[in-house]
């Protein structure tokens, strides 16, 4: 019915009849296998597995109309686990739970995805580029590097030494975050934690250095979704509340996305001038996600009441955002 590329080629895509079935096959040759076959060799098969998984799918997406009845497999999986362009920084969602944070956990929350973003920017292969600990059967690759690195990534500001104790406090912070746990079909587990070994010092009086080994999977989970690069930058307590809202809000499944804005209000207790700078930093922010293509330029706008209004969001005014909105539906854009 439909082949893509040469049968020689990398990456060779065909759809066929079989029996009473139709098949869509993806063939692996060459560059494409040397990409996943360290895991393959070295046994971890669950890896390989969800490598050549998750390929098949993002390649599937590229060849196929996801508009059609039959591809709904295709946009199902790009939904729960939103294959997105690597160039974009791309966060971790496992820690994202529906249910109210205090702020010292949005903090955290916060912290640890500009962190897993930082370590997807190195763009480091795992095997070739760092030194590797296994423990059991689980492995743990060594990341060091300048904390003036991850501060420039990130935008943090650190203009006393009250912020630079409090951002290295963070990274002592990260072995007690919740372990990774594998669930097997008998009812077996394995349960692991996410850093196994984190220090921060500095050794020439001149700069500070950060070392961490980090679990495997914190290299190539299939991240759900992405965001802008600016949703990683905050300087101020209401735009990190924000911003952590707005990444739940997207980190759901579903196409249709849901922002509490009533949640956000009574979180708030400001002037109303800096109120009008908070809804100028949501419009901006619903802005650059629809920049970005990961969501559609329409929005819903919910009331108390119940009364619904659809705008667009290059249209929408501060004057738009009052206190009588419930919440905010958006529209993934799953094309993207």
């Amino acid at each position: 019915m439909l082949k893509v590329n040469r049968r020689n080629n990398s990456l060779h895509y065909r759809v066929y009849q079989k029996g009473q079935g139709v098949r869509f096959e993806l063939e692996f040759k060459h560059r494409q296998t040397k990409l996943v076959q360290n895991y393959l060799f070295s046994n971890q098969l669950d890896i390989f597995e969800d490598k050549l998984v998750f390929q098949f799918f993002k390649y599937s997406g590229q060849v196929l109309r996801l508009d059609y009845q039959y591809t709904d497999w295709v946009v199902d999986f790009r939904r729960r686990y939103k294959i997105v362009n690597t160039s974009n920084p791309n966060l971790l969602t496992s820690y994202l739970k529906n249910r109210r944070m205090s702020e010292e956990e949005e903090e955290k929350l916060f912290r640890l995805l500009q962190f897993l973003s930082f370590i997807k920017s190195l763009g480091l292969n795992s095997f070739q580029d760092c030194e590797r600990l296994k423990v059991k059967k689980q492995n743990y690759y060594r990341l060091k590097f300048p904390l003036s690195k991850f501060v420039r990534y990130t935008g943090i500001q650190i203009s006393n030494q009250s912020d630079r104790k409090k951002l290295i406090g963070y990274f002592k912070q990260l072995h007690k975050l919740d372990p990774i746990v594998k669930e097997f079909s008998d009812g077996g587990f394995r349960s692991y934690v996410c850093f196994l070994y984190a220090e921060c010092e500095n050794p020439s009086t001149k700069a500070w250095v950060v070392e961490v080994f980090a679990a495997e999977e914190l290299f190539w989970f299939p991240y759900p979704f992405k965001l802008p690069k600016s949703f990683l930058i905050s300087r101020q307590k209401n735009d990190l509340r924000l911003k952590v809202r707005l990444i739940k809000a997207l980190a759901v499944s579903e196409q249709k996305k849901l922002l509490d804005l009533q949640e956000f209000f009574n979180t708030i207790n400001v002037s109303n001038k800096r109120l009008i700078g908070i809804k100028e930093n949501i419009i901006q922010l619903l802005k650059e996600l629809v920049k970005d293509q990961i969501i559609h330029d329409r929005l819903e706008i919910v009331l108390k009441n119940g009364k619904k209004k659809d705008v667009p969001v290059k249209y929408l005014t501060a004057s738009d955002i009052t206190r009588r909105i419930k919440y905010l539906k958006l529209t993934e854009n799953i094309k993207n």
